[in-house]
């Protein structure tokens, strides 16, 4: 299942060099099932990411949860197709601690 997590926040634009540094260390060079999206002009800033599991889930939401709060913005998880974005559910800063199981049960993994 192909998802996207992305940040919401109002000042996008005064955070993103900050979270995209983040992100992009976080992430790494050479990963298969995770990339970087930065595009914060059309509100798209965090990664795409390939899982087919719902242990998957665990790291992106603990790290993004950890960014959430250092940067004071909120995420978005939603299911990402070739001709569409899907927002599913929130976590971060206002929003709070992402819960995996409740997640997946949303994206019915």
């Amino acid at each position: 299942m192909d998802l996207f997590i992305y940040a919401e926040a109002e000042d996008l634009h005064d955070i993103a060099e900050s979270l995209t540094a983040s992100i992009s260390a976080w992430i790494g060079k050479d990963n298969e099932k995770m990339s970087l999206v930065n595009q914060p002009d059309k509100g798209w800033l965090g990664i795409d990411v390939t899982i087919t599991a719902q242990h998957q889930l665990k790291k992106p939401l603990n790290f993004l949860y950890g960014v959430a709060k250092e940067h004071k913005c909120n995420f978005v998880i939603g299911i990402l197709t070739s001709d569409a974005r899907e927002d599913v559910c929130y976590f971060g800063h206002e929003e709070g601690r992402p819960d995996m199981y409740e997640i997946a049960t949303y994206l019915e993994l």
